[in-house]
């Protein structure tokens, strides 16, 4: 260890002031805690972000082919089409339609998303084991057809698992569209901790859903790719391959706004409480001016020994930076613990109302090393910065001066 660095860790392991021990104490818990803030923030950022794009594409897929003038025509010949294009995992027809479902307890109904899917997909992700159950069938245990609903649209409904709803859509009988309605089964009442699939969709048998609707074809084909598979070249591909007859995106530009919309409030969340952090470092700049203070004598012994400015201003820079590094690294040991502790007993979990603003029930805290890395720079590096107007003054005393007022 150098000597400005073995000095300054003299100092702080063992300060010979009473207040300047306190305010050291002081400047140390404020950066703690600006820091535990930080790593806290971040976590809840992208726990959300990253819970919501997961529920998103549990439920859906990453690219989706559809007919703007309604349904896919040879929506067989179609899919098998793509599913020879390298780099697809699973292409399924899908059937999405606006309707409306009612109870014996709830008569006047709740206006809901029909999505139609192949029972097959029931091993094809976590959402759909969840959604269409273990025997793979939305049909009921008496052979009976039936659909699976969310817990929240459930408890409107005042429905559970073998009850019975209804279900009114618009269907096409040749070429007008009439109220259709038909009876189902409550199969499955899932929880899946996303609002919009809890509250508003119901998944029933894709042909159950094409006879209600009166419709030969799927209106929606989609596309689950292999990790790894270039999103914006796979677009292009199946557009190619579709002769453009039909209209393809990805689950990034239908939900661009809601994505870049967090992104901007992670960026804000880190610069206003980064704040915090920038504010404790004043404590800092504070403890470093009394203790430049305090040691003139030891200041003027250095420089009469033939210690030069340079050396007298590393033992303060060093002292204010072992502030930050240990203020800093006690911040994120505590944030990461919190953050565990948040997520492991589910504490930021909401109501129906409140989850319906933010789409999810609950929020994990995650903690990753870009953001731990980068909050560790930031909150070193202002420390640092700290230390150099107090680290400059106590170069600047003449050794006489010091001694002479001791």
């Amino acid at each position: 260890m150098s000597l400005a660095r073995d000095i300054a860790w003299r100092y702080l392991k063992r300060p010979t002031d009473q207040l300047i021990n306190a305010v050291s104490i002081v400047s140390v818990f404020g950066l703690v805690i600006g820091v535990m803030a930080l790593v806290i923030s971040m976590a809840l950022m992208t726990g959300y972000r990253g819970d919501l794009q997961e529920k998103l594409l549990g439920g859906n897929a990453e690219l989706f082919v559809y007919s703007i003038n309604g349904g896919i025509e040879n929506t067989a010949a179609t899919v098998d089409r793509i599913r020879r294009v390298p780099g697809i995992a699973n292409v399924s027809p899908v059937l999405f339609q606006g309707a409306l479902v009612s109870s014996e307890a709830n008569g006047t109904g709740e206006q809901i998303m029909i999505k139609g899917v192949e029972p097959r997909r029931s091993g094809e992700s976590h959402l759909y084991q969840k959604v269409i159950g273990p025997r793979a069938s939305f049909r009921s245990a008496d052979g009976y057809p039936g659909l699976s609903l969310g817990k929240y649209l459930a408890r409107k409904l005042g429905v559970k698992a073998g009850d019975v709803v209804t279900l009114t859509a618009p269907s096409e009988d040749r070429g007008s569209f009439l109220p259709k309605s038909g009876t189902y089964t409550v199969v499955t009442v899932y929880d899946t901790g996303f609002f919009e699939f809890d509250a508003r969709w119901i998944f029933m048998d894709l042909d159950e859903a094409r006879q209600l609707l009166g419709l030969q074809q799927a209106n929606l084909i989609e596309v689950k790719l292999l990790p790894g598979v270039d999103l914006d070249a796979m677009v292009k591909r199946i557009a190619n391959l579709t002769e453009n007859q039909y209209a393809v995106t990805d689950w990034r530009q239908m939900n661009r706004q809601l994505f870049s919309l967090l992104k901007i409030q992670q960026l804000v969340l880190f610069i206003v409480i980064g704040l915090i952090v920038f504010v404790s470092t004043f404590n800092i700049v504070s403890t470093l001016i009394m203790i430049v203070h305090e040691k003139r004598k030891e200041i003027g012994i250095l420089a009469a020994m033939g210690a030069d400015g340079k050396m007298v201003r590393r033992i303060f820079v060093w002292y204010g930076t072992l502030v930050g590094v240990g203020g800093t690294l006690l911040g994120m040991v505590l944030g990461c613990l919190v953050s565990w502790i948040l997520t492991r007993f589910k504490l930021i979990s909401f109501g129906p109302e409140i989850a319906e603003v933010y789409f999810v029930s609950s929020i994990p805290f995650v903690t990753r090393w870009q953001d731990l890395g980068a909050i560790a720079l930031f909150a070193i590096v202002v420390s640092f910065l700290a230390t150099l107007l107090p680290s400059m003054r106590a170069a600047r005393l003449n050794p006489i001066d010091a001694l002479r007022h001791e």
